[in-house]
């Protein structure tokens, strides 16, 4: 029965207001995305519906309301992982040199002074992503995504501060972020040169 009045009540709709969206069920096109850095704050970048998704939780401004923490366990099921979001009023080229690397390729993948080794990814929907990996027993993965000659966000996700027996491998980090980063590219200010 309750189906019936289901589509009695999408008849009357198509009926008063002439469309067929109101019916439908495809899901709402996306939110338009932001024109800069500025209209982004880090903690509200995730709608609750994509926090459910990660399973992120306990949202956390760090230094300012351009970087932001969550905690959750989809990443690495058997360990608690922070994801940090970092937004920055610099370009990815000046992130990289201020690194010690650069965004060439092939300069980038020799790392830094302090052993971090950056390469660059397959660029997502034209735009350019680096990813950082750090040796030794503070394992982390992150992704620099370029956005334009002043402004890149940073993605990083680690082991939250130890509380679990099993340790996430980078392997298993880098791999949340690549899952996670076509969602994320989406939601930043278009790519512009």
């Amino acid at each position: 029965m309750r189906g019936r009045d289901l589509l009695i009540a999408c008849i009357s709709l198509m009926t008063v207001g002439g469309a067929l969206t109101a019916c439908s069920s495809e899901p709402p096109p996306p939110a338009p995305r932001p024109s800069g850095i500025a209209q982004i704050k880090a903690c509200d970048f995730f709608t609750k519906d994509e926090l459910d998704e990660y399973q992120l939780h306990d949202a956390a401004q760090l230094t300012s309301s351009a970087d932001c923490m969550w905690q959750g366990t989809k990443f690495f099921e058997d360990a608690s992982t922070a994801l940090v979001l970092t937004l920055r009023d610099s370009s990815a080229d000046k992130e990289l040199a201020a690194l010690g690397t650069s965004a060439d390729k092939e300069l980038a993948a020799l790392g830094t002074s302090a052993g971090e080794k950056f390469s660059e990814r397959p660029a997502i929907d034209g735009r350019r992503v680096w990813r950082n990996t750090t040796p030794g027993t503070d394992v982390s993965c992150a992704l620099l995504f370029e956005i334009d000659g002043s402004s890149s966000a940073e993605l990083k996700l680690s082991e939250f501060l130890g509380v679990s027996d099993v340790e996430p491998t980078q392997q298993d980090l880098c791999k949340g972020l690549d899952e996670l980063a076509p969602r994320v590219e989406g939601k930043l200010p278009a790519v512009r040169g």
